[in-house]
């Protein structure tokens, strides 16, 4: 009988090998090493799809056969008997459910990245919608202030008008504001502070004492008060309010690492960073200084302190 004219008998091959082998064969794993479905592989049985030429190849690397075998249930093969592989058998099998294994997990990878770009795009939207994160580069809010504040060990303050911890009233009357709680939590942690007002004297004067009958009331004791916080000032005029923070790097990079990343190497200097406040309804916070104006804000600090006068 010529090649031609041979019957082919794969279905019937398929069905007897699985049958021959379904103590430790079983259609799901001969469909997972070849990276097809399950009801594909029962398509091959009834004839309803007919597989590759790579496909057979692979089915009868699975089965340790020839493809002669295989195709026309004809001519030598190695039969797989019943709970029994050979080393090759099992090393090929292995290696086609490896492949397999790695196609899924490449679509795995692929559809989570989707997953997470989506989400991306979603949070990213979210945050654009709130005023306070379309500042300019360098430019941090209220709340990162507030932030980088609770992770310093030092704090100085160049203030030209009423200070960000108090609420003055219509009438006079003093209240915390919307840092006092930072500050207090800030003293009963060992955090000092330098306010240095900029005006008159009178002017600021009862800011102080503001000051002082707040943290009474908040219960931090009149000796640690005197101790870490001290309060001066120069009759002179001020071009904008300035931050001085001396930080507990260690802190800040594990407790804000966003504002860790965004200043450690344009802003942070020698563990202190110090900004220009601003105060305007499109952009509250401030504005981190860099280079000469860095060191001209602490040169200003210093020389001024020396002369101001105490409250």
């Amino acid at each position: 009988m010529a090649p031609t004219e041979r019957e082919v008998k794969f279905q019937e091959t398929l069905r007897e090998l699985l049958e021959r082998s379904k103590a430790t064969v079983t259609q799901k794993k001969l469909a997972s090493a070849l990276g097809v479905r399950g009801t594909t592989v029962s398509h091959y049985i009834t004839g309803r799809i007919k597989p590759s030429f790579e496909t057979l190849i692979g089915i009868a690397a699975f089965f340790n056969v020839t493809l002669d075998y295989l195709v026309f249930g004809e001519s030598a093969r190695r039969p797989v008997e019943e709970g029994t592989h050979t080393v090759r058998a099992d090393v090929v099998r292995a290696l086609m459910e490896s492949n397999a294994y790695n196609s899924r997990q490449r679509d795995l990878i692929v559809r989570v990245n989707r997953r997470l770009f989506d989400e991306i795009e979603r949070v990213t939207a979210r945050v654009l919608e709130d005023r306070e994160n379309l500042g300019p580069s360098g430019f941090f809010t209220d709340a990162e202030s507030m932030a980088i504040e609770t992770c310093a060990v030092h704090t100085r303050i160049m203030i030209r008008a009423a200070p960000a911890d108090l609420e003055v009233g219509a009438n006079g009357d003093v209240s915390p504001g919307a840092y006092f709680e930072t500050l207090v939590n800030g003293i009963l942690a060992g955090h000092s502070y330098q306010f240095l007002f900029y005006g008159k004297r009178g002017e600021y004067a009862p800011y102080a004492q503001a000051y002082r009958d707040l943290l009474s009331r908040a219960d931090v004791p009149l000796d640690v008060v005197h101790e870490q916080l001290g309060f001066r000032v120069i009759d002179t005029e001020l071009p904008s309010g300035f931050g001085i923070h001396e930080l507990d790097v260690a802190k800040l990079e594990r407790l804000e690492p966003i504002l860790w990343e965004r200043f450690r190497e344009h802003g942070i200097v020698n563990g202190t960073l110090a900004y220009a406040s601003v105060r305007h309804e499109d952009a509250l916070g401030g504005i981190v200084l860099y280079g000469t104006y860095f060191d001209s804000a602490l040169r200003m600090f210093t020389r001024d302190w020396d002369i101001a006068s105490a409250l």
